[in-house]
């Protein structure tokens, strides 16, 4: 089981443009990487829950995961990825740029690292 707080893919879900991704020499939207994922998760029998995760314990044998609504999930094994949270940079003409795909500094360099 997969329990998502919000969509499957996290922030790499959200981008529009992944180009630097092993597999992929033409790139991908992070919407169809994610949906990738997520049929290969199901085609392996994984079940996703949107949900929040806001607790786990150790119960004896068991580890307990309490979500948001007040309910439990428990398991023989668990495995914690926290994720990034996407923040939203606060500079002069930053609206100008954000989701931009043609960025003046792409068509000059091949490599660039802000």
């Amino acid at each position: 089981m997969m329990i998502e707080r919000e969509a499957p893919g996290g922030q790499a879900g959200m981008s529009s443009r992944i180009e630097n991704y092993l597999g992929f020499p033409t790139g991908l939207s992070g919407a169809d990487l994610a949906r990738r994922a997520v049929v290969q998760a199901q085609r392996f029998g994984v079940e996703i829950l949107s949900q929040e995760a806001v607790g786990a314990r150790a119960g004896g044998p068991y580890r307990i995961v309490n979500l948001a609504n007040g309910n439990e999930i428990s398991c023989h094994a668990l495995m914690i990825a926290t994720g990034v949270q996407w923040r939203r940079l606060e500079a002069p003409g930053i609206d100008r740029l954000q989701g931009a795909r043609n960025l003046p500094w792409r068509r000059r360099h091949r490599s660039t690292v802000l």
